[in-house]
């Protein structure tokens, strides 16, 4: 192990800081609590964009106590308890190449008497929450600390991932898997509908930054998955702007918007606070609050390239896209559908194809005239990737 994991550091947690994880990792099933959820999410908000490795982090008691929402008044042994068995919590990630089985923490120390815990997440986490370049979802841990439930968090999670496409689909059982909620719970779909998606549509726009309506898909009477439509929530969007403060400091504004302190405190020994504010400013006023869960890099480049100078505002550039093909779409569904042994029915692929080649750099109806001059060659394509599966999922019983 190198030694800047084992570096420790007194650790100030705050909801205003960034969750970044891949999106990998959104898509693959927990086995969390609500309060172990929390934990995971504010530990992973601590990860630092320049971090090359995991650090340990000292926390107070009182201050975990507080974001994770235990109120008793023997919050410390509550907090104890929470970290001990999030600590025998593991994941499993699968894909077609492997099975990776792991624990969340390398290490959890609760030192008693002293008001502090030291978290460490597991080093085979790297992949999925350092030095993340592509693939990833970032958004403000405020956004799922006010969610009185495990199953909402994820719906979260999984709709933001697809802010962009603002639009997801999930057969049923894909749902109920993602959600990690066992086949022979929630049966009847109205009781997935009644006791989580129509709860988790009011916590998320009381709560967040998105809002979604849905909508069945149907095979005769017979709902068979749901299409969440995803939009921005402006209300909470507009109040976060709202809560700044015109008397915070230059480094408070800075932390606020998702930038570490460490950070903070270099820029404002670099800078004047009329520069720092002007710049802020002016990021805001011309992303339009778009990116609220991710300004911080803007910011940071603004100020250190003084966006806010006439002379100085940078060109618009255009986002690179990749070329679409057939090739890169069949890798993708090779892994998207490593697990599938049953039809994927049509409309779902559709919305599955379209939704991959958005985020890869497609306008909508780039996307819709791809799958238009494609389709029977994907649909082709999947019942292949399904064949080889029901195939090797054979091969295994046989032995």
């Amino acid at each position: 192990m190198k030694a800047e994991q084992l570096a420790l550091y007194e650790s100030r947690v705050s909801p205003e800081y960034i969750v970044t994880q891949s999106n990998s990792l959104i898509e693959t099933p927990q086995n969390l609590t609500l309060q172990e959820k929390r934990i995971i999410l504010t530990l992973a908000s601590l990860v630092q964009p320049g971090d090359n490795n995991f650090r340990i982090h000292r926390i107070k008691v009182k201050d975990l106590a507080d974001i994770i929402g235990i109120k008793e008044k023997n919050f410390y042994s509550k907090v104890e308890d929470v970290v001990a068995k999030l600590q025998n919590k593991t994941l499993s990630i699968e894909n077609e190449r492997s099975k990776l089985n792991m624990h969340w923490l390398s290490s959890s120390e609760y030192f008693k008497g002293q008001g502090y815990v030291e978290l460490e997440f597991s080093e085979k986490l790297r992949p999925f929450l350092l030095e993340l370049k592509q693939s990833y979802t970032p958004f403000k841990l405020r956004n799922v600390l006010g969610l009185r439930s495990e199953y909402y968090i994820r719906i979260y999670e999984l709709l933001k991932q697809y802010e962009k496409v603002k639009k997801r689909v999930f057969s049923l059982e894909e749902l109920k898997f993602n959600l990690n909620i066992p086949p022979n719970k929630y049966e009847q779909y109205s009781h997935l509908k009644n006791r989580i998606i129509l709860k988790a549509q009011v916590e998320l726009r009381e709560n967040t930054d998105l809002m979604f309506d849905f909508e069945e898909q149907k095979k005769g009477r017979k709902v068979v998955g749901i299409a969440f439509f995803i939009k921005k929530n402006r209300k909470i969007l507009k109040e976060v702007l709202e809560k700044e403060s015109p008397d915070s400091t230059p480094a408070e504004l800075l932390i606020r918007f998702g930038i570490r302190p460490d950070k903070a405190r270099e820029m404002v020994k670099l800078y004047s606070e009329d520069h720092i504010r002007s710049n802020i400013r002016y990021i805001l006023d011309n992303k339009q609050h778009e990116d609220i869960d991710n300004i911080s890099g803007y910011i940071i480049a603004a100020i250190e390239d003084d966006y806010a100078s006439v002379e100085n505002k940078p060109s618009p550039i255009e986002p690179n896209k990749e070329t679409l093909s057939l090739e890169l779409l069949n890798d993708w569904m090779v892994k998207k559908y490593h697990r599938s042994t049953e039809v994927v029915t049509t409309f779902l692929l559709e919305e599955h194809v379209l939704s991959f080649l958005i985020q890869n750099g497609a306008d909508e109806q780039e996307a819709k005239d791809f799958w238009k001059e494609h389709t029977e060659e994907i649909k082709r394509m999947v019942k292949e990737i399904v064949q080889s599966n029901r195939n090797r999922s054979g091969s295994k019983k046989k032995r």
